[in-house]
């Protein structure tokens, strides 16, 4: 099946099931917040993450992913993975080698900061350096769907990503996409995207921000 039939959708299943169905080597980045892992009780609504803040589970968990992203990727393409620091030790032997990049939110109503972890690099491996630019995203609020999901990640944060490591016209994945904030800063950039979530209702919800955008435009 040729990649397009994929592009512009949002599906809901196990992400193993869409990577094993999309062509390889045709994607031009990965760019996904997975599950952290770290904490022993965060739940979604389709249940707890599986690893429960054990480092060995999440990466069994985790694994057979990031490898067939590896294969979907077009040479030299690139993947950001969201990672929690608590498995820093672990990051070496698990994606080789890369480079950590930081990123700031920074949220003018309520004066908060906070800093997230992305493990960063091509398809081959290949660290990838932090662009020349300021490390800092502003953002005013979520809108609440944080009453959604327990780790909704802002469409700036993912904006930062998109636009240092892809070009207009790319097509990005987001296996992992809950609330769709990476395809919503996808689309207002001009990439095309490919979305999946374990979660039906995160999957509607990520469908509906995007349609909301579209009106937006329109």
């Amino acid at each position: 099946m040729n990649i397009t039939n994929f592009v512009g959708k949002v599906y809901c299943g196990n992400a193993l099931d869409l990577l094993r169905a999309i062509p390889l080597a045709s994607v031009d980045a990965i760019i996904v917040d997975a599950m952290y892992g770290t904490s022993k009780n965060c739940r979604y609504d389709w249940g707890l993450d599986p690893a429960k803040g054990d480092p060995v589970k999440h990466w069994e968990y985790h694994k057979p992913i990031y490898d067939l992203c590896r294969k979907v990727l077009k040479p030299r393409g690139a993947i950001a993975w969201g990672a929690g620091a608590k498995f820093l030790d672990q990051f070496g032997g698990w994606f080789g080698p890369h480079r950590q990049w930081t990123i700031g939110r920074y949220r003018r109503t309520g004066q908060s900061f906070i800093s997230n972890l992305w493990i960063v690099q091509t398809r081959e491996q290949m660290p990838i350096e932090f662009p020349k630019r300021n490390g800092v995203v502003e953002f005013q609020n979520l809108g609440g769907l944080h009453r959604y999901h327990p780790c909704i990640k802002p469409v700036e944060e993912l904006a930062f990503l998109i636009e240092s490591l892809t070009r207009p016209g790319d097509i990005v994945l987001d296996w992992c996409c809950g609330l769709g904030s990476t395809l919503v800063a996808a689309q207002r950039l001009g990439r095309r995207y490919i979305g999946c979530d374990l979660s039906l209702n995160y999957s509607r919800i990520a469908m509906k921000r995007l349609a909301d955008e579209n009106k937006q435009v329109g």
